[in-house]
């Protein structure tokens, strides 16, 4: 099982590591086992820019909403294709989105390429990228 935190990195971030995104991911990863959670906000808040949750929720939602295997519950939306075997599940933060799946590439990251700066890690698998990286071949595996 995957666990992919989402960011929205700000674009003067993404100016600066958009060709070393190892640089953000030791950041992000240092942010993650941080004990201090003022600190860890502070250091977040230089980086990161919240999500607007009612925008990406409804972007969400009508973008998948003709997706029979699709369903959603507030801020939480799934994804049970039992044909393409994908099991996927995306919650809405402010902060952060946060996706498990059991694929490495989930139907969800079609709908959020279109947005950009979108920084995405996988903590217990030490992975990371940027979304716009992925490419669509990727995408429509």
């Amino acid at each position: 099982m995957r666990v992919y935190y989402i960011f929205l990195i700000k674009k003067e971030m993404f100016n600066f590591t958009k060709n070393n995104p190892e640089t953000l991911y030791k950041l992000f990863e240092s942010i993650y086992y941080l004990k201090n959670p003022k600190l860890a906000f502070s250091v977040f808040d230089k980086v990161a820019r919240p999500f607007h949750k009612k925008n990406i929720n409804k972007l969400i939602r009508d973008a998948s909403s003709d997706n029979l295997s699709y369903s959603m519950f507030g801020y939480t939306h799934s994804i049970n294709d039992y044909l393409n075997n994908e099991t996927t599940k995306l919650e809405v933060k402010t902060s952060h989105l946060l996706l498990k799946s059991n694929v490495m590439y989930p139907e969800f990251f079609k709908t959020l390429s279109s947005i950009p700066y979108l920084f995405v890690c996988d903590f217990s698998s030490l992975d990371y990228f940027y979304l716009k990286d992925v490419t669509l071949k990727e995408l429509t595996r």
